[in-house]
């Protein structure tokens, strides 16, 4: 039976919340207590639901905007992400399509927000965003995907990204989907071990979609900063 409201499973890491929506991946709420996620929550989903109609992807609809806490588990000290119940769930062909084209969604508007920052070295020092440039937020971005493979398949830590910024990121994205489509066609959710943190699909997918989203709005800050330019 569909779920009736949006479910959230929250992670701490030290001082730090974090929660996923486990009907939209990519849609992630963070604050200071796992009240505050609770209570940020709708107005994410909202704002995601916006981004996927923008995107045209599909939009859930349910019959409630509200929210249920289902999971809460803290990250180990030394920075080892919980496997949730939610995560070793079967993931369908249809949930693994919708989180893969989000991804892919992602990765095109990084791609777009990319071209807008070309002019970035141009910028004066007081003009620009602050922490990585957009080159490093690309190549980070390429990097994650290659390191989330690997949690599949321990061959893909082993892939030469390509030196250009723009390709890298096209490369890693390949990859990633690559893995886990292969992955989840022979061994559906099992859960596997990597390093000592345990994956599965789902969580694979929660993850890394929430992940590499969080670099577009650093992105971002440079576009706008070379527009006012």
């Amino acid at each position: 039976m569909t779920p009736v409201r949006w479910r959230l499973v929250a992670e701490r890491w030290g001082p730090t919340w974090r929660g996923f929506i486990v009907e939209l991946p990519g849609c992630q709420v963070t604050g200071g207590s796992r009240e505050e996620l609770v209570t940020q929550a709708p107005k994410i989903i909202e704002a995601h639901r916006t981004w996927l109609h923008e995107k045209g992807l599909s939009v859930p609809r349910w019959m409630t905007d509200a929210v249920i806490l289902v999971e809460i588990a803290e990250a180990s000290s030394d920075g080892r992400g919980p496997l949730f119940e939610v995560d070793q769930r079967v993931i369908t062909a249809q949930e693994l399509d919708h989180a893969l084209e989000v991804g892919e969604a992602i990765i095109n508007e990084l791609i777009v927000l990319a071209h807008q920052t070309r002019r970035w070295e141009t910028l004066p020092a007081e003009r620009r965003a602050a922490g990585w440039t957009p080159l490093d937020i690309l190549r980070r971005v390429a990097e994650l995907d290659r390191w989330y493979a690997a949690r599949l398949a321990p061959d893909a830590g082993a892939l030469t990204l390509p030196e250009d910024a723009l390709s890298a990121l096209r490369s890693g994205a390949q990859v990633f989907v690559s893995v886990v489509r292969a992955w989840w066609a022979v061994w559906g959710n099992q859960t596997v071990e990597r390093e000592g943190e345990r994956w599965t699909v789902g969580k694979l997918l929660r993850r890394r979609t929430a992940h590499v989203r969080e670099q577009v709005e650093e992105l971002r800050a440079w576009a706008t900063a070379n527009e006012r330019e």
